[in-house]
């Protein structure tokens, strides 16, 4: 095709695109027209200036993936922009050859595949996930326990022997960490994974957080299913509340809130003696019960704990031994007091009906 044809037909066919895709048009300017006209004429080398204008389908095919759209929608402008020509081209073979409109009509076929497939090009090369989102899509398969070997690959990431969930709070600000380090805070409680002989302080400083047990990476579902059980804990009061709560240094607490149902009827059964006590009897003598179980040096050791008088100490482990006789001696039933002790501590058990009413 002569170049003074090619050049009208592509002015018409960038007219054509800019009308169809009007949020577009600013990026077909004339290097485009230019880039279209050597296409219509066959040129197989066109200058840089010429080829830059190549840059304008492929910047529509990353916009239009940026805007939430889709490929469809730009092969249509592209077909409207080769439909738009049609009138010059007819106008053309009536003035000249009439051979010019089917020459001209597979050219601008031929035009219109190759800027469908520069914008094709860049709007799947926009779908391609950032390292950040590698790595988080890897966080998430590692927690869900979909296959994640190969992902860690394409991420970067070198797995550790064992990893350590850690949840932190929506707000919490985290120092700049190191590749091993897996992070999404994209979700409504924010997580990572690190490697176990990380400490997690030295991300997070002070801020509130809850860590899991140590685990092989295919284990992190369970990681994070006890950091954020320890989070749990961390907001109705069973544990410290300030800076980290490691999961490690609250197992008891952990094991008595697993099963809450079977933990509140062991301290009911166990406290059975104390359930006829008003609230503050009762609670006197938990505690005195709970300090005797751990002192070895009696009344005056548990009077020292519990900061009160000797005399009152040894009132209060009488009424005990009159309440429970040979259990304080019996070290199973010893572990069964202390269960319950702890339990009635951290459930807050309510007392029965018993109690309530004397």
């Amino acid at each position: 095709m002569p170049h003074g044809t090619a050049t009208a037909i592509a002015r018409a066919v960038v007219v054509g695109i800019r009308h169809a895709i009007p949020e577009h048009a600013a990026l077909f300017d004339a290097g485009a027209a230019e880039f279209v006209a050597a296409l219509l004429s066959g040129s197989r080398s066109t200058p840089v200036g010429i080829a830059a204008g190549a840059d304008a389908f492929r910047r529509a095919g990353a916009a239009e993936q940026a805007a939430g759209g889709d490929l469809v929608r730009l092969s249509r402008a592209y077909q409207a922009g080769g439909r738009g020509a049609l009138p010059i081209m007819a106008e053309l073979g009536r003035r000249t050859d009439a051979g010019v409109v089917g020459t001209g009509v597979e050219a601008v076929l031929r035009c219109v595949d190759i800027l469908a497939r520069l914008s094709t090009e860049a709007f799947r090369a926009a779908q391609q996930p950032s390292a950040a989102d590698l790595r988080r899509q890897l966080l998430r398969d590692l927690v869900t326990g979909r296959p994640w070997t190969d992902l860690a690959l394409r991420a970067g990431w070198t797995p550790p022997e064992r990893v350590v969930a850690v949840v932190v709070a929506a707000s919490v600000r985290i120092a700049p960490f190191d590749p091993g380090v897996l992070a999404d805070f994209t979700v409504e409680q924010p997580y990572l994974l690190i490697p176990a002989n990380t400490d997690p302080t030295r991300l997070l400083g002070d801020a509130p957080a809850a860590s899991g047990p140590a685990v092989p990476p295919a284990e992190a579902a369970t990681s994070l299913h006890w950091a954020r059980r320890a989070w749990e804990l961390r907001g109705r009061g069973l544990v410290p509340s300030d800076g980290l709560v490691r999961w490690p240094d609250h197992l008891t607490t952990h094991w008595l809130v697993a099963d809450e149902l079977l933990t509140s009827a062991l301290a009911t059964r166990s406290l059975a003696p104390l359930s006829g006590l008003s609230p503050n009897q009762r609670g006197k003598l938990t505690e005195t019960l709970d300090a005797a179980l751990d002192a070895r040096g009696g009344a005056p050791e548990v009077a020292l704990r519990l900061g009160i008088h000797p005399q009152t100490a040894r009132n209060r482990l009488r009424r005990l031994r009159t309440l429970f006789g040979a259990r304080l001696d019996d070290p199973e039933e010893q572990l069964s007091l202390r269960l319950a002790v702890r339990a009635e501590r951290v459930l807050a058990c309510p007392a029965s009906p018993a109690a309530r009413t004397a």
